[in-house]
């Protein structure tokens, strides 16, 4: 997994850098949880900088949408998941808004 960091202004989540975070699970081929201390590590090195945790990437091998699991966690950080196909490398984001699962438009800029 990958977390963001950027900020939010008006709506708008940008990522000005990404921190990538181990795979702790037992399943690591069907589950993932982030290593809690790289959480901590990327909370701080966003804090340093001035900056705030903007969204979360990880891939399935399958299509982009949000997991069951994923839902879930979507409750906890009210961020941006961007989901990317491990076969295809389609892509999408999605957020929690409105107590509802909306997709998110991306736009990279560099």
């Amino acid at each position: 997994m990958f977390i963001g960091i950027g900020k939010v202004e008006e709506g708008v989540y940008s990522v000005e850098y990404v921190n990538e975070c181990r795979n702790i699970a037992l399943e690591p081929l069907s589950r993932f949880v982030a290593d809690p201390q790289c959480i901590l590590d990327t909370y701080r090195l966003a804090e340093e900088r001035g900056k705030e945790i903007t969204t979360l990437i990880h891939s399935h091998p399958a299509p982009p949408k949000p997991s069951s699991e994923d839902r879930k966690g979507m409750w906890l950080w009210r961020i941006p998941w961007i989901i990317i196909n491990s076969y295809s490398g389609e892509y999408k984001a999605w957020i929690i808004h409105n107590e509802s699962l909306e997709e998110v438009y991306i736009e990279f800029i560099q």
